[in-house]
């Protein structure tokens, strides 16, 4: 009798398993590393990928932590141009109207855009309502940027622009929000574009889509541009969040690691005095702050909240279930990892430019990546260190980068230990990064044939680009990179060594901790 019950309660969980599926495997936790990242697809619409179709619409939000950079194609398929008129473009009026009001503080004015891709360059190969021709659209402009805006006399910025209506611009999903990305620092036109690319190989829960674009403004050019997907909250199709409701505080909140500007409300993180930004929900800003007992009792939980996992890392706290892991999705801030130590990105090391976010099912994760124009050789200056330079030389694509500096020149020192230098200190998070390396880095390999193929395809747009002087300071020597190049291609062909080189040197090191 007793061996019969047990034979059914062994077929019992056999059928339960079968029913239910793969159990979700947490980041970070003795997973291998095999099903970290996830959410959308980002970058480019499978439609537009080489075998790509346009998937049915998702029946809910997606699973988190999925490893869908497993399924990214070498590099995009578009339908090359061969004039310019045809070339993808964006028409914008009124933008240079939009005033500076203070470090990433800017007025909105009212505008019109348009966006016309007159031989379908972008149009997916299933894609039956693609739009040729927005024809012209009502909008809010305004500038973005930090010490991007104004860079080379304001030769070329960047620029918010808000539709009144939700629109399906070039084969993206359709939206109001959009970013046009200058990216005036960059004379490869390439970094932010391979970033992208980077943060949808390592499967991160969200990343942006982008189209290279020409832009017109009032009708006089403006520059090669990346059409961008607006960095907002959206459940389904960008930052997988549910923002926390009214009344509650365990909820969905994105929030910003930034030390440029004062506007939006912020903290300061108690153990590694860092700004935290709160971005959703929205509690005002320094001139407007939502004072209410519900805002106040948010901040105050996302604040401990985030105050208790540096606690926990700071004070060496490794146990899995009691320790930071508690508070952290181990799993994202290992791809991010990847991302910008392979970048070698001098915005990625925990001091501005990071998008972090907390749902009311997660930990605290970092949904996206984003902010390449000064990485890949471009700019180095870190602070000095082992293995890093001093500001003002140029650093060159081995040592160890953003796994050594967490501080800042703006009131702490770069040695200061942060987040990573902290998590390296775990023997864990050390083996779940060894083993998250060895999945995606067949992945990493095939960058330089991406960047060989957006040079085809963008040709055109690089060169009436740089002909124009769009890019003034790729023209000369940069404080932290000593290479002049004479012309757009000189840069990409450093840009492509330099990752072939950072990625070989990163691939023995990795292997070896």
């Amino acid at each position: 009798m007793k061996a019969n019950i047990k034979f059914l309660v062994l077929l019992a969980a056999a059928f339960l398993f079968a029913a239910c599926g793969q159990k979700e495997l947490i980041p970070g936790d003795n997973n291998n590393g095999t099903e970290q990242g996830g959410g959308d697809n980002g970058g480019e619409d499978p439609g537009n990928e080489p075998g790509g179709e346009d998937p049915e619409p998702p029946a809910g939000p997606p699973e988190r932590w999925q490893d869908t950079g497993a399924d990214v194609p070498v590099y995009p398929t578009y339908n090359p141009v061969s004039s310019l008129e045809d070339f993808p473009r964006v028409d914008v009026t009124n933008a240079k109207k939009t005033q500076r009001l203070a470090e990433g503080e800017f007025t909105w004015v009212t505008g019109t855009a348009r966006f016309r891709d007159p031989k379908g360059m972008y149009k997916g190969e299933n894609d039956t309502d693609y739009i040729y021709d927005s024809g012209v659209l009502n909008c809010q402009v305004r500038g973005r940027g930090n010490t991007s805006w104004g860079a080379e006399g304001g030769v070329k910025n960047s620029y918010k622009i808000k539709l009144d209506e939700h629109t399906k611009i070039f084969g993206m999903k359709g939206d109001k929000d959009w970013i046009l990305l200058a990216d005036v620092q960059d004379a490869a036109f390439m970094r932010s574009a391979i970033g992208l690319r980077l943060g949808r190989l390592v499967s991160m829960e969200w990343q942006p889509k982008y189209r290279f674009v020409e832009v017109y403004f009032d009708g006089s050019y403006g520059g090669c541009y990346l059409l961008v997907e607006a960095k907002e909250v959206d459940r389904d199709n960008k930052i997988p969040i549910t923002v926390v409701e009214p009344g509650q505080t365990d909820g969905g909140y994105y929030l910003e690691l930034d030390n440029k500007g004062d506007y939006d409300r912020y903290f300061t993180s108690t153990s590694f005095k860092r700004k935290v930004k709160f971005k959703d929900p929205d509690f005002g800003d320094r001139n407007n702050p939502d004072n209410s007992a519900d805002a106040q009792a948010q901040m105050n939980f996302i604040q401990n909240y985030w105050n208790e996992m540096e606690s926990l890392l700071k004070n060496k706290r490794f146990d899995p279930e009691t320790g930071y892991r508690s508070r952290l999705e181990v799993g994202s801030f290992i791809d991010n990892f990847i991302v910008q130590e392979l970048t070698m990105n001098k915005d990625g090391n925990m001091r501005l430019s990071t998008p972090l976010a907390k749902d009311a099912d997660t930990k605290i994760f970092i949904p996206f990546v984003w902010d390449f124009d000064l990485t890949l050789g471009n700019y180095t200056d870190l602070g000095s260190g082992a293995n890093i330079t001093s500001y003002g030389t140029q650093n060159g694509p081995t040592g160890w980068y953003i796994k050594l500096v967490g501080g800042d020149w703006i009131g702490t020192q770069p040695t200061d230990k942060t987040y990573y230098q902290y998590l390296f200190d775990d023997p864990l998070f050390v083996a779940d990064l060894k083993a998250r390396w060895a999945v995606v880095k067949p992945r990493l390999d095939n960058i330089p044939a991406f960047i060989d193929k957006m040079v085809e395809y963008n040709t055109l747009a690089f060169d009436h680009n740089w002909s124009s002087g769009k890019n003034p300071r790729a023209k000369k020597s940069r404080e932290s990179r000593p290479t002049q190049f004479t012309s757009w291609s000189n840069a990409v062909a450093f840009v492509k060594d330099f990752y072939v080189q950072r990625l070989a040197w990163l691939d023995t090191q990795i292997k070896a901790l």
